[in-house]
């Protein structure tokens, strides 16, 4: 069955595979495959990740293994643990069989050398606790995670996981939404008597959000948010929402007009519509490392675009609301596309004009550099896009401007 199972995977995943265990013969040493790669090798899944635990010889195996891909290692000793990179082959992750205690509900564990089933009951569900030992392809499944996925349940380990470590909501939501699996009772009780008890404020900010930023990078990132926002794990971080019936219509819909441009910021754009309707200001943004673009962003879309639309709907022209738009980040112009199809369509003519360029530069004008020139060319832009001159009165149309422009600034004098 194992052996099948091997035979299905894609061609990289399958080759580094081979190599590893070549590799491990000959060395005498005896690597797992382990956690995610062993349940999607179950799942069918035809790419694994390569995530490998060997009881003893990490360090041996890790460098063997560079040298036959011709690749190189990485090494993290106070984690037990090594990365080897190669063309053309998946990451190879080797860690040491390791035990973990935690010192304190929240924080991160301290790691000991163990053997393979402490390895595997220390992890955090059942169905990422399974082995798959590539000398002869048997599976170690210590804590029933093959039945689990037959039954296509998340459960936990032991009645403290998610107070040991909160992380592990967020981690039980993802792969639930992922594999469309559902907690089991058990651990559904748990995880919200964890959340109400407060075991998320046992962590600090920033790794909430680097697990909010994991749930976002998700193809099915609308239904994990919703999902967390409607467990309230996600109130420490955005505040508790005053409504979340209709979120997750808005996140789809704002996720699909992203789509159609690779340059949105999905961490800004979901990041915003997760903020909006709650109290949210820039300080419940820090921990998440935002640049000011992305936070001037994520603001918009949480709290201004409200007003922004009123403005839109007493806008006269075409060209008033272009100049409304021009002031958005692409993000906010994505919600507003998603929840208004009236907006939507002249949002689309709206991209379409700010690709919109002219052959002429600056230079061209004959006018003495400054904000001025900038100020006129953009206005040129507009009067041809709108059709009020042709392109080839635009040279003449900016350079008047430009002139005019410059005039007054030279009348206001320095400031």
């Amino acid at each position: 069955m194992t052996k099948e199972m091997l035979s299905t995977l894609a061609p990289a995943p399958r080759r580094a595979i081979e190599i590893a265990r070549s590799v491990a013969q000959e060395k005498g040493i005896r690597p797992y495959l382990v956690g995610g790669p062993v349940r999607d090798l179950l799942l069918g899944r035809l790419a694994i990740d390569i995530d490998l635990t060997l009881e003893e010889g990490g360090s041996t195996f890790a460098r063997s293994l560079a040298k036959a891909v011709e690749g190189r290692v990485r090494s993290f000793p106070q984690f037990l643990t090594y990365k080897v990179l190669a063309d053309g082959l998946p990451e190879f992750d080797i860690a040491t069989a390791r035990r973990e205690r935690y010192r304190k509900p929240g924080a991160l564990p301290t790691v000991t050398a163990g053997k393979l089933r402490d390895d595997l009951v220390r992890r955090d569900f059942s169905i990422n606790a399974i082995a798959l030992d590539l000398a002869d392809e048997t599976l170690h499944d210590p804590t029933g995670g093959v039945a689990d996925l037959h039954s296509r349940v998340i459960r936990v380990l032991h009645a403290g996981s998610f107070a040991d470590d909160p992380t592990r909501i967020f981690r039980a939501v993802r792969l639930a939404c992922r594999l469309g699996f559902s907690l089991d009772e058990n651990s559904a009780r748990l995880m919200h008597e964890a959340i109400d008890d407060g075991a998320l404020s046992t962590v600090s900010r920033e790794r909430l959000w680097r697990e909010l930023f994991l749930a976002i990078d998700e193809p099915k990132a609308p239904a994990i948010l919703t999902e967390l926002r409607r467990n309230g794990a996600l109130d420490l971080l955005v505040g508790a929402a005053r409504d979340h019936t209709s979120l997750e219509r808005r996140l789809e819909r704002s996720l699909d007009e992203a789509q159609r441009d690779e340059t949105i910021d999905r961490y800004a754009l979901f990041t915003g519509l997760l903020l909006a309707g709650t109290e949210g200001d820039a300080t419940m943004l820090e921990g998440t490392g935002f640049s000011h673009k992305r936070l001037r962003s994520v603001l918009q879309i949480a709290r201004d675009l409200p007003a922004v639309e009123r403005d839109l709907e007493q806008a006269g022209s075409e060209a008033l609301r272009f100049r409304i738009f021009k002031a958005q980040s692409k993000e906010a112009l994505a919600v507003m596309a998603a929840d208004r199809s009236g907006i939507a369509e002249e949002i689309v003519r709206f991209r379409s004009f700010r690709e919109f360029s002219l052959p002429v530069k600056g230079n061209d004008l004959q006018v003495p550099p400054g904000p001025h020139v900038a100020r006129a060319l953009e206005r040129t832009r507009e009067a041809v896009w709108f059709g009020q001159i042709t392109q080839q009165e635009a040279p003449a149309f900016a350079t008047k401007l430009a002139l005019k422009y410059l005039s007054r600034e030279e009348q206001s004098g320095p400031k």
